[in-house]
């Protein structure tokens, strides 16, 4: 009987081409869209999951508040580890990752510019597993000037794994021997090019070699620039552990606090690994997190683009019923219950999803560049073959074809043999009502989706035209190389040999740029009785000329001045935000003393977005560069851009022939932050066409049969002498009413939905009423076009023919 049905179904496809296809086609799509989306979502929900026993691994994260101001981050302080070891009998293992700048390394005589280094613990490999290829993890990283390299890495450098063992890799300071290579986690948050030993770190700061260090060890419990990994030895446990890290806080952290005279608070919070990529409220992260709020959004999406895909399907299915009335009426007669008449209609639509399905993969496939090139992913289809995906396609299969077929499967079924094989007139063709609310549902979700993308775009572009109070066009930055003497005693030298050349406005060195994730200091302050109070602040390091070379505005006081020995020693600067939060009415000469710094207020700036624009100016403190990593940056005026920038790195590789250079330009580097917007404005726009494609498709076969229902009409009003554009205007009218109901439906939603969103950012663009105008016209057009193609088809057909119809 099964073979029977889908024999028939299969006939029904071959007899009605073009309905087929349009099922088809528009299923297709929608199903490949809704795999497309898969697969990112399930790569962003799966980020460390290929860790072994990732479900047992944890991070400490610490939530700082002063006086109000609350801070969240994925760090913690540099002695939690070892309080957490010795003093809760829970934790099986817990160990420290500090990242570190970006390095030159040499390999011999040449030079390499690496990123994504960190120090470790010599416990770290138990907490959290790597395959080594070659060395020991239970000592690769005990020993000062250990490091343990990826396998990219160690390829890079040596050639492979095996041949990196033992040699020597020197860097600005110390030189380091391999002692391990690791596979790296390929979809991990732990994006990590080299482990150094901690105790490097460790004996330096004991020698006095590492004053910045020794700096922050004493800070203790708010010097939070540690990864904190654990695990427990019972899973279970963790509200024990939990309970017993808060009284750790309580017994040891808050004492301290109050020892040291400040008001902060701090709190731990436990976060599993496997949470990390998506827990985007986290500062400071290894890698950039995902935004869990996108997931979502896409999986909606996803769920649209089936359900409109399938309400196509329903539509045409049900406007065709008078076609297979008599078919009906026949199986009833001759003995098929309506239960066999379900399972038939049933099994033709699963036939047409699995077909369908067919293609989508096909597409999916075809697809798949464009869409890594969309979310700057590097998906294949094949590395997601595996017993979810086929799990999720079955999933599909049947939900596409039940959901799609349900509805005209019960409604064929129900017709009364006796009236559809006596009667000369077609039945209706189906509830006309549901094909119209069905219809208005696809074109809402589609506006809704036009209208997403257009107020996404307006926002990208409003954030990257926006003033930000400092001048980011035609600004040229070279990475400093770290910790290297010769090159911060000449640096004036190259500046100054930059500066001759007439396109170069000004060169300056700074230890921070706008756009880069800057750290925060605790600092004490002098308030307006000139008592101290303890506040937390953002600090960029600049040198004279900096700000001047930026654009960036005085409120009151001054810059920085080499010609006044002092400043680099005793003065620090505010933006006007810090000024507001001190609550300083006389903010000149104030006093305010950093962890190894005591100074005064010399100047204030007024406020310039530093960061990005989803967050309000924060009040930053801006201190006196005194170490030569950071940043010479150059801006250059002229129209011959190309030849300036050659000029430029020409000269600094005469400069500073050992170390690779880096450059580019501000404008890039501060926009990059908006990548998240930029993906999703791509995707958003992808999905948008796509909705719209398959609304049309669906809407082109609804019109194509509308037209055949009404031939004969359409050739009795041409003999009566109704022109082409009346008859097009008679078949469009309905469709282009329930556009329009479509449309007053998806204004208000998706100015909620955007309005909703926008909410991320403290600097938004208006909403234009013209921006919905035009969407919704753009709408209409492209319905009452797919419309009106099929209409004046139909329209120019001789009268005749149309009548000789039935």
């Amino acid at each position: 009987m099964l073979k029977n049905y889908f024999k028939i179904a299969w006939r029904n496809l071959l007899r009605n081409p073009a309905y087929s296809a349009i099922n088809i086609v528009g299923l297709a799509t929608g199903i490949s869209a809704c795999l497309l989306i898969f697969l990112f979502v399930q790569h962003e929900l799966t980020y460390d999951r290929e860790i072994p026993n990732s479900e047992n691994i944890y991070r400490i994260v610490s939530n700082i508040n002063f006086q109000g101001k609350n801070d969240h981050f994925g760090l913690s302080p540099m002695p939690l580890s070892e309080h957490m070891q010795r003093e809760i009998p829970e934790v099986k293992q817990s160990a420290r990752l500090g990242a570190i700048d970006k390095q030159t390394i040499w390999v011999g005589q040449q030079p390499f510019l690496e990123d994504h280094l960190v120090f470790a613990d010599s416990t770290f490999f138990e907490v959290i597993p790597y395959t080594f290829l070659a060395g020991d993890p239970k000592t690769a990283l005990d020993a000062p000037r250990s490091i343990v390299l990826s396998e990219e890495l160690a390829t890079k450098f040596f050639g492979s794994a095996d041949n990196a063992l033992g040699q020597l890799l020197t860097f600005t300071r110390y030189t380091f021997k391999v002692t391990g290579v690791v596979k790296s986690y390929k979809h991990s948050h732990l994006a990590v090019n080299a482990f150094l030993s901690q105790s490097t770190r460790e004996e330096a700061i004991r020698l006095g070699k590492d004053p910045g260090g020794a700096a922050f060890a004493e800070s203790r419990w708010l010097a939070i620039s540690f990864y904190t990994y654990f695990t427990l030895h019972n899973p279970e446990a963790m509200p024990a552990f939990e309970q017993k890290l808060a009284q750790l806080v309580k017994n040891t952290v808050e004492p301290w606090i109050r020892e040291q005279q400040l008001s902060a608070t701090v709190r731990f919070e436990v976060q599993p690994i496997q949470d990390i990529h998506l827990s985007n409220s986290s500062e400071q992260e290894l890698s950039p997190s995902g935004n869990k709020a996108y997931v979502y959004i896409f999986s909606v999406v996803a769920l649209f683009l089936l359900l409109i895909a399938c309400i196509n399907y329903m539509n045409l299915a049900t406007a065709r019923s008078a076609k297979r009335a008599r078919e009906v009426g026949l199986r009833k007669v001759v003995g098929a219950d309506r239960y066999q008449i379900i399972k038939q209609f049933l099994g033709e639509s699963i036939l047409i999803t699995l077909l369908a399905l067919i293609l989508a993969l096909a597409m999916t496939e075809l697809s798949i560049p464009l869409f890594n090139k969309l979310t700057d992913k590097q998906f294949t289809l094949s590395s997601f073959l595996n017993l979810n995906f086929i799990l999720t396609l079955l999933g599909i299969l049947l939900f596409v074809g039940l959901a799609a077929g349900s509805y005209p499967a019960f409604f064929l079924s129900g017709f009364r043999p006796v009236e559809v094989l006596k009667s000369d007139k077609s039945p209706r063709s189906g509830n006309s009502w549901l094909r119209r609310t069905l219809v208005v549902l696809q074109f809402t979700i589609s506006l809704v989706l036009i209208i997403g993308t257009a107020v996404v775009y307006s926002q990208l572009q409003f954030l990257k035209n926006k003033s930000l109070g400092f001048d980011k066009e035609k600004v040229l930055a070279i990475n400093l190389p770290v910790g290297d003497t010769t090159v911060a005693r000449h640096l004036s030298v190259v500046m100054e040999q930059v500066k001759q050349h007439p396109n170069v406005k000004g060169v300056a060195q700074t230890g921070n740029i706008p756009g880069e994730e800057l750290g925060r200091l605790l600092v004490l302050a002098e308030d307006n009785e000139g008592q101290e109070i303890d506040k937390t602040m953002n600090v960029m390091f600049v040198e004279p000329g900096f700000l001047e070379l930026l654009g960036i505005q005085l409120k009151e006081g001054r810059a920085f001045d080499r010609g006044i020995p002092s400043d680099e020693k005793g003065a620090v600067m505010l933006n006007a935000a810090a000024v507001k939060w001190l609550g300083y009415d006389k903010p000149l000469g104030k006093r305010i003393k950093l962890i190894d710094y005591d100074a005064k207020v010399i100047g204030v700036t007024e406020d310039f977005n530093y960061a990005s624009l989803h967050s309000p100016v924060d009040p930053l403190i801006l201190v006196p560069l005194k170490h030569s990593n950071g940043y010479m940056v150059t801006k250059i005026q002229g129209q011959d851009m190309r030849k300036t920038v050659a000029f430029i790195e020409r000269k600094w590789r005469e400069f500073a022939p050992k170390h690779p250079i880096e450059s580019f330009f501000l404008d890039d580097f501060f926009d990059q932050q908006y990548r998240a917007e930029e993906k999703m404005l791509a995707i958003f726009g992808y999905f948008a066409v796509l909705t719209i494609l398959i609304a049309c498709l669906g809407l082109f076969g609804l019109a194509s049969f509308t037209a055949e229902q009404r031939t004969k009409e359409i050739g009795i009003r041409k003999v009566l002498g109704s022109t082409v554009w009346e008859i097009v205007l008679l078949l469009s009218k309905d469709f282009a009413v329930l556009v329009l109901v479509a449309i007053a439906l998806a204004l208000p939603l998706a100015w909620l939905g955007m309005q909703y969103w926008l909410q991320d950012f403290a600097y938004q663009v208006h909403m234009s009423t013209w921006l919905f105008v035009i969407a919704a016209l753009g709408a209409l057009s492209i319905a009452l076009t797919t419309v009106g193609v099929q209409a004046a088809r139909a329209a120019l057909l001789n009268p005749i023919q149309a009548l000789r119809s039935e």
